[in-house]
């Protein structure tokens, strides 16, 4: 899944992403004019590629909230998970219908992550609560909501960011709890919602209890995608990466190395947010893999068939201004006194 430059597909863009086949494209604010030019870019971007598209926005509401010019400010999970689960719910809802309205159907959201709001960690008020029980009523409500609408929902960021002093964003943030307290822990909300998300999002943090000293992002980690994700927890759906280009990561991506390392330890989706060059040598490194191993052709046999599971689950709705409208006055009405 790639990022694109501007609020426009150039014909160089377009060649490039049927010739990668990528799974789809998110969105930022620098795509974004208004809701028709968005709806225009979501359609042309559907034209070129040559399978169902996954179109993916992050919309969780607070500070990372893509579409906040249009929408106006909306609160932090902190808040919505005191207003309870019935305002979550309609909050989900209303999120769903605003992004059908405009053609996506993946929002990366809701963020699980067990962090203290003021942390500056890059999660903070990002976080619905620093308890588990909460966390998942909060995030079970909004993604109930969410995905009643046709759009598929995405938990992060496996197996927790909360319990961090950096921002992964930035730098490879090092989590320091036992291997107790993440299961018990951390790993509380995916054991409990896991079940009903289309997809959830490994993080690039580094877990010593997990897969040992050596610093490596979870994302890179067979122990943390197979053993946890797959094998602890059981989610068998679409497993993504985080931006491979952000500090955590991004050091050890030299030709493709960190993807490489992200697909063989049971990643089905990369996300490369910026540069389509970074993403074109991901897939230049993957087809050498393959050709190289029967074991790793394999590898992208089964991540490229949950990518199209999730899109033939979740198909790209049709856009429709009025509904996306509408959403938007029910997310200002919902919004208001949370």
């Amino acid at each position: 899944m790639v990022g694109l430059a501007g609020p426009e597909l150039s014909d160089s863009e377009a060649r490039r992403l049927a010739a990668m086949g990528v799974g789809g494209v998110i969105l930022f604010g620098r795509n974004l004019v208004d809701p028709p030019q968005t709806i225009e870019l979501l359609r042309r971007i559907g034209t070129v590629l040559p399978h169902p598209p996954l179109f993916a926005i992050d919309q969780e509401g607070g500070r990372v909230s893509r579409l906040e010019p249009w929408i106006g400010p909306t609160p932090p999970a902190v808040r919505w998970c005191r207003a309870g689960v019935h305002a979550l719910t309609d909050y989900g809802i209303a999120t769903g219908d605003l992004l059908a309205g405009l053609g996506f159907n993946l929002d990366f959201a809701p963020v699980v992550d067990l962090s203290p709001p003021e942390a500056a960690n890059g999660i903070g008020d990002r976080s619905f609560s620093l308890d588990p029980a909460e966390t998942v009523e909060a995030a079970r409500a909004f993604m109930n909501g969410l995905q009643s609408t046709g759009i598929a929902a995405c938990l992060k960021h496996f197996p927790g960011l909360g319990d961090t002093a950096v921002d992964s964003h930035v730098e490879l943030p090092h989590v320091s709890r036992s291997k107790r307290e993440l299961d018990e822990i951390d790993l509380e909300p995916y054991r409990r919602l896991a079940g009903r998300a289309a997809c959830v999002m490994v993080g690039h943090g580094h877990y010593p209890a997990l897969h040992g000293d050596t610093p490596l992002p979870g994302s890179c980690s067979a122990e943390i995608v197979q053993g946890w994700l797959r094998g602890r927890i059981g989610f068998d759906g679409l497993a993504v990466s985080d931006d491979m280009e952000m500090g955590a990561v991004a050091p050890r991506d030299t030709d493709a190395q960190a993807a490489f390392e992200a697909m063989s330890a049971g990643l089905d989706l990369l996300l490369y947010c910026h540069d389509l060059g970074k993403a074109e040598s991901a897939v230049e490194r993957f087809e050498a893999e393959g050709r190289r191993s029967e074991v790793f052709a394999g590898r992208l046999r089964e991540a490229a068939s949950r990518v199209d599971v999730i899109s033939r689950l979740w198909p790209a709705p049709e856009a429709n201004l009025a509904r996306y409208e509408a959403a938007r006055e029910s997310l200002q009405r919902c919004s208001e006194g949370v």
